[in-house]
């Protein structure tokens, strides 16, 4: 994603957001919108910042799935030095 298609998502997100605060204390404190009209700017708040950050996202999923690889890794790594020792064990076992 570009960096200004990043940078007016995340400007169109804060605005949801300040439109949203200004919503929630004009509910508060006088003649009310309804509550799908306050609610709706944090709904396109969340949704902007989402994705803006998708790229971020999709980062973090591939180094999720890198450490899970390693982590496979290491632990058939570890399976295998088990069973060696067991298997010197039973020798040692066998032999006396």
């Amino acid at each position: 994603m570009s960096k200004l298609k990043k940078q007016i998502l995340n400007i169109i997100s804060w605005i949801a957001l300040a439109i949203g605060i200004i919503m929630v204390l004009w509910r508060i404190f006088g003649n009310s919108p309804t509550d799908l009209a306050v609610i709706a700017p944090f709904i396109v708040f969340a949704i902007m910042k989402i994705g803006a950050n998708s790229g971020a996202i999709k980062d973090v999923g591939h180094q999720v799935k890198i450490l899970s690889m390693n982590t496979k890794f290491a632990f058939d790594k570890v399976r295998r030095d088990i069973h060696r020792i067991e298997t010197k064990i039973d020798k040692l076992g066998r032999k006396k």
